[in-house]
């Protein structure tokens, strides 16, 4: 029975570092998207230089960004930074699996679920929101764009590239938060924990 019984806490613990992974890189993006909806990240799409015919383009494109941001900006940004906190409390909740420091696994496994679960959900909320915003960007985009004119390859401002990219992410970071949550759900988790915290200390 000691093997497989420390095979899943060899599993737990895998799964607990990727989910600090993508807790941690999703919470410091949730952070960098806040800021950019920030007056000051506004202000500074609008102040790009221009003089070229690229230059003007991005700062076409930029300004049709800004736009696009506009409707539910505040609603978003608060949501970005909710979305950050419950990454933090995921991130922290998977760590603790590491290294409980004295606190019982099993409580550490609950928290752990439910932060991972809500995490998912907000993140799905987050990924909705951010498929309006390109869609949004994307009808603005070909208003500023001139007849024939192709956007550039920057994915921050490619209408299609910022599409994209949202649902993969949402799809990435929200089914591996999920799964992270079912699998902690589990009844060979729930064992392995209960054996710990009977376990001497």
């Amino acid at each position: 029975m000691t093997a497989p019984r420390s095979a899943v806490g060899s599993q737990a613990r895998a799964v607990a570092i990727i989910c600090m992974l993508v807790s941690g890189v999703s919470g410091a993006a949730s952070v960098s998207a806040a800021v950019g909806l920030s007056d000051r990240g506004i202000r500074s799409a609008e102040s790009l230089p221009r003089g070229t015919p690229t230059t003007d383009l991005f700062a076409r494109l930029a300004e049709a960004h800004a736009r696009a941001s506009q409707p539910d900006r505040h609603a978003r940004a608060a949501l970005l930074v909710v979305v950050a906190i419950s990454m933090f409390f995921t991130f922290v909740s998977a760590g603790r699996v590491l290294r409980p420091a004295g606190l019982s696994r099993e409580g550490i496994r609950r928290l752990l679920c439910g932060a991972a679960l809500v995490s998912a959900v907000l993140r799905t909320v987050d990924g909705a929101a951010d498929a309006a915003f390109a869609l949004r960007f994307a009808r603005f985009a070909t208003q500023v764009l001139p007849p024939g004119e192709r956007v550039p390859p920057d994915p921050g401002l490619a209408p299609t590239l910022t599409l994209g990219t949202s649902i993969i992410q949402t799809v990435l970071v929200a089914g591996t938060l999920a799964i992270v949550a079912q699998y902690f759900r589990s009844a060979r988790v729930k064992a392995w924990a209960a054996l710990k915290d009977e376990a001497p200390r």
